[in-house]
């Protein structure tokens, strides 16, 4: 079993703290207080936040897809009052914006076009970007917070659009959209009753029809198994212990070859704006994959 040296560990969290975001930062060392501090400045006066949260949309007014990046990091702590309260604000932002005829919300507003993006977020005259074609991203995601939330959710009816996200799920029958799935999971992840067998069944068939367990791919934007099975008390989502160990030995190898892990992506417009970005998500990924080992016990104790 390959395991990342102490070294080159250590070189990895020093990139995090020297060229990432505060948020990573905080994430890394597991400071409750650094976490809330690092998001404060992205949540807005609605509740809602943006202001670059996801790196790829520049935009600083609040979209859904950047509230559901800050919920991510929020639950994790919401036995503190502070982020407790700024949980409190989200859920007012998401009542506000919820839009009746999707039954969801939409990834990001219009605006976001008046602010370097990444082209994926431009959103068309249709009033939708191309995330938008998949209903779960982030509206899946964004009901479970709902739903643990609930006692601060006022005008929607949390339990009606929980059965239509499970329903929305259960009807797909081809799976284009892997960062779906990653809603998907994250709902399942914090209502794990939710995920009853035609549930468990329909996850195991969409990740089978999406992953990519070539390894030469790995390198590239690819939903790989970590994804999906993020540690070892994940959902069973129906990879193998040989899917799980060879993509960690795949992250060993870069990360004994390179301080961090790059974004194998570009916006491929707003040059201008992407190298600031690059190395916020430089921080983010390498921060992902350390996770990773940490929680399979990949790094010399």
């Amino acid at each position: 079993m390959k395991v990342l040296s102490r070294e080159r560990y250590q070189e990895a969290r020093r990139f995090i703290q020297s060229h990432g975001r505060d948020l990573e930062a905080a994430v890394l060392t597991e400071d409750a207080y650094g976490i809330i501090q690092a998001l404060a400045p992205y949540q807005n006066e609605d509740g809602g936040f943006g202001n670059g949260l996801e790196s790829d949309i520049r935009l600083p007014h609040s979209s859904a897809i950047a509230t559901s990046v800050a919920l991510q990091h929020l639950k994790e702590i919401d036995t503190y009052d502070q982020a407790d309260t700024m949980i409190q604000k989200a859920v007012v932002y998401l009542e506000r914006t919820f839009d009746q005829q999707r039954q969801g919300w939409f990834a990001v507003p219009p605006e976001v076009n008046d602010y370097p993006h990444a082209f994926w977020w431009s959103v068309h005259e249709n009033g939708q970007s191309w995330i938008d074609a998949n209903w779960g991203n982030p509206s899946a995601e964004l009901i479970g917070y709902l739903l643990r939330y609930r006692t601060y959710t006022e005008s929607l009816p949390v339990d009606q659009l929980i059965d239509q996200a499970i329903g929305h799920f259960l009807s797909l029958e081809a799976f284009e959209s892997e960062h779906e799935l990653y809603c998907y999971r994250r709902l399942f992840t914090m209502h794990p009753e939710l995920y009853s067998e035609p549930c468990r069944n329909q996850m195991k068939r969409a990740v089978e029809q999406v992953i990519v367990r070539n390894e030469e791919q790995w390198k590239n934007y690819v939903p790989f198994p970590l994804k999906f099975k993020p540690a070892p008390q994940s959902l069973d989502v129906g990879l193998t212990d040989q899917d799980v160990q060879q993509n960690l030995d795949y992250f060993v190898d870069a990360l004994e070859k390179e301080t961090h892990i790059t974004p194998p992506w570009t916006w491929q417009r707003d040059e201008d704006a992407w190298p600031k970005a690059k190395e916020e998500w430089q921080g983010v990924l390498t921060l992902e994959v350390l996770t990773y080992l940490r929680n399979f016990h990949r790094i010399q104790s």
